[in-house]
């Protein structure tokens, strides 16, 4: 029976078992002893503990009585009381710990002692704090209040002509020495003060005076009223000055001294607790002792048993199974004799010897097949998988890119173009200007992204057509001054007067070069200033102009490394420009490629810090002969006045109105001047400057005068104070030159409602007749398109999907045109238009309408049978152009 391994380290583990639960079964008894007496010793290191809080306690509140009757703070009132309570509630804690102590009506009698010192305590400081308060309204409403009263009256008396003059100053100067020595006394009750208030009292009695009986007697009586006042104050402080260093000092001293008297007793107490402790802890420790080393031989002997009879047998099959593991042929297995497990072991070796060879070989080949089909699927998978991912993330990004955006796009700009038409305010239209123009400029960049890949193979076509800088410069200062009002940056925009207003290039990228620069500067400018620059040189034969473009900013700066990397595509400065400000980091790699597509020059330099400038210059075509942006600005009379310290206007622009800057004025001196001239302008810096001085640049208003303001940046809330408060001609930078002029024409017509002349697009005119099925699944695309074909006077119905559309046809063919949108449910339009193609449409005229732009969406289109494609979003000149060749009347 006892042959079996299993059976044998059963008995040797039960045995063990045994020892180890008598061994704890002692420990556990030993433990409880041994915590019992670290449990008395914790009490009595916790109740010396709480004896030192009390001596600390006691130190507080005599503390907080200094504190008080220095300055009378409420708040050592407040930590007084809390103090009291935890000096009671720590006696509470060490009377109910001796309730259980043996020696403990020693104990509690020092308890008992200690808090009858501690209430006499608490009611002298009660005391003291009604005497302080009665001290203080003696002052307030006595002493001080009469000496006020008294120096009124001999006021009162001088002015009626009842005293002297001398008498009321020789009085108020012996009120002085009167409070000075009261106040003294106040700081230092010391009796010198007192003596010095007596003998200034005393010296006004003496004072001779001619004043009229009943005065006199009133000024004996509040001179009485003062001496009595505080004589009762030196009482009241003499007293409370001996409350608190005799009685209450006795008081606190008896608690310590009874305080350190428990301590010593409770630390008489702990020594005895800790001595049983100690004792207890040994006995524990011999015991643990006899026991462990039992546990030891018992252990010792397992051990012996199972290095013989198991692990060494196992250790010897062991190497047995390394050396058959390694290919190494065995002839003799140690154990193959013994009738247990190690024996069934040894046997299974000699199995395991017979079939390593077979497995060997078999393994070696199947490594070598799967090395090989490893390695050509790796190659394989891996060109897989680059090229799929690359076809499909290229298309389908581009696809899906193209027509997400473009799709709500498409609502937004038809919703604007829409809104242009109606009757509308000078400033409501200026809005929708620039939010349409905002929207193409949002466009080319998505074009610009849609065609990244063609830029860097050098095949985006730049557009040659002819343009005005004054739209550009306009929607340029609206839309990167509504960025920078939002962070109140200073914005100043400064244009060469003599740049030709009209000329040839492609507006929209040129717009985008210089938006995505100054979006920049806005983004990386936390506070300061950014000037834009335009500039510019034409040749000798008039018709090139070079175009310089300047952008400095004062914000973040960038180190020279981080400027060798902004115009790589996706790159910004470092990775925590990304997370702050955000961004792809595609806007600059753009402005570089454009700019070098258009011939021109891109610079940046930058101090880290200090902000960074940006300069652009552009070969553009111009016209012959054109005068400069400014050249044709009217100018203000010569002896017109600028009121200035530091000029907000530009050199250029002041010579370009004949308005001199070496000559300016400070407001100050031309508040003094006898005479001003009729036209004047002025600069304003800062609010508080403008609302310091709105009643005189008024009144010049009002006295006939021209005034014109020119402001620095400011908010939207601040600009609408402005004209608020203003009504006169009014600019604030950022400014364009047409503005500027404008401004100028106001000034010297004294009307501030001054609009000059407006550029306005042409309506469009259109012949067009027929009726129209307009096939859109997007309800705010139907609206948009569905409103310019109205506008038109066309009239249209409205299919969902293809299906619809296919069936609306069959069902009543008097359509003249289909607009059919590509991507739609149900059944998309290249599948609605094949099948109307097939069921005998032919003639029909089909139009696609996509968002997609890629130049393979129009293909398909007109591979399915459309007969023409238009993308989104739609603008209603590319439609009516459209229209016009399938639905123009006939004359």
């Amino acid at each position: 029976m006892l042959s079996s391994i299993r059976i044998q380290l059963i008995t040797v583990l039960v045995a063990l078992i045994a020892l180890i639960l008598a061994q704890g079964f002692v420990a556990r008894k030993n433990q409880e002893v041994l915590n019992e007496g670290i449990a008395s010793a914790s009490k009595a290191v916790i109740d010396v503990s709480t004896v030192k809080e009390l001596e600390r306690d006691v130190v507080d509140l005599q503390r907080n009585v200094l504190i008080f009757k220095e300055n009378a703070s409420k708040s050592a009132i407040t930590r007084f009381s809390r103090l009291m309570v935890t000096i009671n509630g720590k006696l509470d804690k060490l009377a109910a710990v001796n309730e259980l102590a043996d020696s403990k009506d020693d104990s509690n009698q020092i308890l008992d002692r200690m808090r009858e010192h501690l209430h006499a305590y608490q009611e002298n400081f009660s005391q003291v704090v009604e005497a302080r308060s009665e001290r203080d309204n003696l002052i307030d409403q006595g002493t001080m209040s009469d000496i006020t009263l008294l120096g009124s009256e001999l006021d009162k008396a001088l002015a009626q002509g009842q005293i002297s003059a001398a008498f009321v100053d020789d009085a108020k100067v012996i009120l002085i020495r009167t409070e000075n020595a009261m106040l003294k006394y106040l700081m230092k009750p010391d009796m010198k003060f007192i003596q010095s208030f007596n003998d200034a009292i005393d010296a006004l009695k003496r004072l001779p005076s001619s004043a009229p009986p009943k005065l006199q007697q009133r000024i004996e009586r509040i001179t009485d009223r003062i001496k009595n006042d505080f004589f009762k104050l030196t009482q009241i402080t003499q007293g409370n000055l001996f409350l608190v260093n005799v009685v209450m000092a006795g008081s606190a001293n008896e608690f310590l001294y009874l305080s350190g008297e428990l301590a010593k007793k409770v630390s008489t107490d702990s020594e005895v607790i800790t001595q049983r402790t100690y004792q207890i802890a040994e006995s524990t420790q011999r015991n643990g002792e006899l026991f462990s080393l039992f546990a030891i031989l018992l252990a010792l002997s397992a051990a012996l048993f199972s290095t013989l009879r198991i692990l060494g047998p196992i250790r010897s099959i062991t190497e047995v199974f390394n050396k058959l593991a390694q290919g190494i042929q065995i002839s003799n297995i140690p154990g193959s004799n013994r009738k247990d497990e190690i024996g069934k072991l040894a046997k299974a070796a000699l199995v395991f010897s017979d079939k390593n060879r077979e497995t060997e070989k078999l393994l070696n080949e199947a490594r070598t097949m799967n090395s090989q089909l490893e390695d050509l699927n790796k190659v394989i998978t891996e060109s897989k998988v680059k090229a799929e991912q690359a076809t499909a993330s290229k298309s389908m990004f581009l696809a899906n890119m193209s027509h997400e955006i473009r799709t709500p796009m498409n609502g937004i700009i038809g919703l604007i173009e829409l809104a242009q038409q109606q009757e509308l305010s000078s400033t409501v239209r200026g809005y929708l200007d620039k939010a349409a123009y905002s929207g193409q400029i949002l466009l080319s960049v998505i074009n610009d992204i849609l065609d990244f890949s063609k830029i860097e193979a050098g095949k985006l076509k730049i557009e040659e057509v002819s343009f005005s800088l004054h739209s550009l410069f306009d929607n340029l200062i609206a839309v990167i001054a509504l960025r920078a009002k939002e962070k109140n940056l200073s914005v100043h925009f400064t244009v060469n007067p003599k740049i030709p207003p009209q000329v040839i290039g492609d507006p929209l990228r040129i717009a985008q070069i210089i938006m995505n620069i100054g979006n920049n500067a806005v983004k990386f400018t936390e506070q300061g200033r950014i000037e834009i620059e335009f500039d510019g040189s034409l040749n000798e034969k008039g018709n090139l102009l070079n175009l310089s473009m300047r952008i400095t900013d004062s914000g973040i700066g960038m180190s020279p490394a981080q400027l060798d990397k902004i115009f790589k595509p996706f790159t910004q400065a470092d990775g925590s420009t990304n997370r702050k400000y955000g961004g792809t980091g595609l806007g600059l790699a753009i402005v570089s490629q454009l700019t070098e597509l258009m011939n021109g020059r891109l610079d940046a330099t930058s101090t880290m810090g200090k902000g960074s400038t940006f300069e652009v210059e552009l070969p553009l075509r111009a016209f012959k002969n054109q005068p400069g942006v400014l050249e044709n600005s009217p100018q203000l009379p010569s002896n017109s006045l600028y009121i200035t310290e530091s000029p907000l206007l530009p050199e250029a622009y002041c010579t370009q109105i004949q308005l001199s800057t070496i000559s300016g004025m400070p407001i100050d001196e031309a508040k003094n001047a006898s005479s001003l001239p009729d036209h004047i302008i002025v600069d304003v810096h800062e609010f508080s400057f403008f609302r310091k001085n709105i009643s005189w640049l008024n009144s010049l208003l009002e006295s006939g005068k021209s005034v014109g303001l020119v402001m620095e940046s400011a908010g939207s809330a601040l600009q609408s104070k402005y004209d608020s408060l203003w009504k006169g001609p009014l600019i604030m930078h950022p400014f364009t030159p047409a503005q500027f002029e404008r401004f100028v024409n106001q000034v010297i017509s004294k009307d501030a409602s001054f609009e000059g002349q407006h550029f306005k697009d042409e309506s469009l005119i259109t012949a067009l007749e027929g009726h129209v099925l307009l096939v859109e699944d997007n309800n705010i695309n139907q609206l948009v398109t569905g409103e310019m074909l109205t506008n038109l006077g066309l009239t249209f119905d409205i299919a969902e999907d293809g299906k619809q559309a296919v069936q609306k046809i069959e069902n009543s063919p008097q359509y003249d045109l289909v607009l059919m949108d590509v991507q739609m449910p149900v059944m998309d339009g290249y599948e609605a238009t094949t099948q109307l193609r097939e069921k005998g449409f032919t003639a029909l005229p089909i139009i696609g309408l996509s968002a997609n732009a890629m130049k393979e969406d129009k293909q398909s289109a007109i591979k399915s049978g459309m007969n023409d494609y238009l993308t989104k979003p739609i603008k209603q000149r590319s439609l009516i152009g459209m229209l016009r060749q399938y639905l123009g009347k006939q004359d």
